[in-house]
């Protein structure tokens, strides 16, 4: 977090205009930033967090016009999900938070990870879309080329068990017979498999049950179904 400031003091010493956007983490990061960047008094500034747990007028906020210099303080929200207008400087942590599922221990977590390339670069571009931008990274150039080319695709680090529900309600057919861009992990659909028999949602030959039917129609993860439906 302090080099993420000390960036941010740089930019506004080195440069009279234009709004910074900082890719930090976490939300808990985000409010750190928020809470140094307000004790350093840097001028006239109107500093705005932004992340997916903002309501949508806070959201909002970041596209308001201002007479001030902002500064967006955001998740990887603002990687690929919206343009925010008048970005010219980016300063990149080079980490995010994403959500990988364990299929043995059946847990999903949130752990904080270096971005792909690709990522970075989507970053990048969030600068100098109306004119010329700077992207400053927090992290080495060989680090850059140390990590993976694409981000893992989501289906290959999710819960199965959903996407295998939703396939046999709509009559989609088989997972394993799909002809996915990127095809999960068989340990992944096994896994899915077990945690919908346990759930009552399939039965012995895999077919769906009148339970899972009616799992299907919640827009939940298919074990919080099954406990709104117990309830």
């Amino acid at each position: 977090l302090d080099a993420t400031v000390e960036a941010v003091e740089r930019v506004l010493r080195e440069s009279a205009q234009g709004d910074i956007l900082v890719f930090l983490p976490t939300e808990r990061d985000i409010r750190e930033a928020l809470d140094l960047l307000e004790g350093r008094k840097l001028g006239r500034l109107e500093i705005v967090p932004l992340y997916g747990r903002l309501t949508n007028a806070e959201q909002q906020r970041v596209f308001a016009p201002t007479q001030a210099r902002k500064v967006v303080l955001s998740t990887n929200i603002a990687e690929t999900s919206l343009t925010i207008p008048g970005i010219r400087f980016v300063i990149d942590t080079g980490l995010a938070r994403i959500s990988r599922y364990a299929p043995q221990s059946r847990t999903r977590r949130l752990p904080v990870e270096p971005v792909s390339q690709s990522s970075a670069d989507q970053r990048k571009g969030r600068c100098g879309r109306v004119s010329d931008g700077v992207c400053i990274r927090l992290y080495s150039e060989q680090d850059y080329h140390s990590r993976p080319r694409f981000t893992q695709p989501e289906i290959q680090r999710s819960n199965l068990a959903d996407v295998i529900l939703r396939m046999k309600a709509f009559g989609l057919g088989d997972i394993e017979d799909f002809p996915f861009l990127n095809a999960p992990p068989a340990k992944g659909i096994r896994a899915g498999y077990a945690l919908l028999h346990e759930l009552g949602a399939i039965d012995e030959a895999g077919l769906l049950t009148d339970l899972g039917r009616e799992l299907a129609h919640l827009p939940v993860d298919p074990t919080v179904g099954r406990m709104i439906l117990q309830a």
